[in-house]
């Protein structure tokens, strides 16, 4: 680093005092000077070389007397030989230079310090920046998905409410679709005055309503059905009763495809205050299909 600064010292000596050829000193100009700092150094070369050239001979014969062949001494002999005014001047100028250059060097860490703490800032935002785009690109994503999934939903919909539409014209509701029936308590099984329900092709459910005489006692009800065979084949719990002007009633909707024709058995069940079950009473009908 030493001998590239005094090549360069060098250069600048000859190019101020006009040795330098013409050629060379075209590429000098072109490129060595286009560094600022290396201007700054031609500019002192310059206005050092004035200061010399007013001294006269006589001070440069002294300068040459005192010359060191040290090279690190070289501006301390110059100075020595010099009379006490310019070597006063030549002194306060290379401290001007000194205390100069240490400014350039303090300028320039501190200007290199904040341009890599901006550098750093760049980085660390374009870091940010990147970072919220995927944020972003990850919700659009997102919206995007949610969006095709409801429109699917919304066609999904459409589609059945338009095929209920085609059932509905197709296959009219009919207004016998459910067929009701009144079981009252108190009938013998041979009677002859049997409830009688029938069921035509378009039934698919039936409602029976079964009258109740002792109510008051029970806190919930069970029913079993039982076919012409004797077979249980339906049966339902925990229902409540619901009172009319007649009394009691307990409510039940069956579907109707389990009915076929032949006479029923429907037994009613109260469960009492301490839990247990007893039977209230048996109901029949007979069920008739067109």
């Amino acid at each position: 680093m030493q001998d590239i600064l005094s090549v360069e010292s060098d250069l600048i000596d000859e190019y101020v005092r006009g040795e330098i050829p013409r050629h060379h000193r075209e590429r000098f100009e072109k490129h060595f000077l286009a560094a600022p700092e290396r201007r700054r150094k031609v500019e002192f070369a310059k206005a050092l070389a004035a200061v010399t050239s007013e001294t006269g001979p006589e001070t440069a014969q002294n300068v040459t007397r005192f010359e060191s062949p040290a090279p690190r001494n070289t501006l301390w002999a110059f100075l020595s030989g010099l009379r006490p005014v310019p070597a006063l001047s030549m002194a306060a100028a290379s401290l001007a230079v000194i205390i100069g250059a240490a400014w350039l060097i303090t300028e320039s860490l501190r200007v290199r310090s904040q341009l890599n703490q901006l550098r750093a800032n760049q980085q660390s935002q374009d870091a940010q920046r990147r970072e919220l785009e995927q944020q972003i690109a990850g919700e659009r994503a997102r919206n995007q998905d949610l969006t095709a999934q409801l429109e699917r939903e919304r066609k999904a919909e459409s589609e059945r409410a338009a095929q209920r539409e085609a059932e509905k014209q197709t296959n009219p509701v009919s207004p016998d679709t459910i067929a009701s029936l009144i079981l009252m308590p108190g009938l013998a099984r041979g009677g002859n005055s049997q409830a009688k329900l029938t069921i035509s092709p378009s039934v698919r459910s039936v409602r029976m309503s079964v009258g109740v005489e002792q109510q008051e006692s029970y806190s919930s009800f069970r029913v079993e059905l039982l076919n012409p065979k004797g077979q249980k084949i339906w049966s339902q719990d925990k229902l409540s009763m619901h009172k009319t002007r007649a009394g009691g009633a307990i409510v039940l909707n069956l579907p109707a495809k389990i009915l076929d024709a032949g006479r029923y058995e429907l037994s009613l069940k109260g469960t009492n205050a301490s839990g247990a079950s007893e039977d209230i009473g048996y109901y029949y009908f007979d069920v008739l299909r067109k």
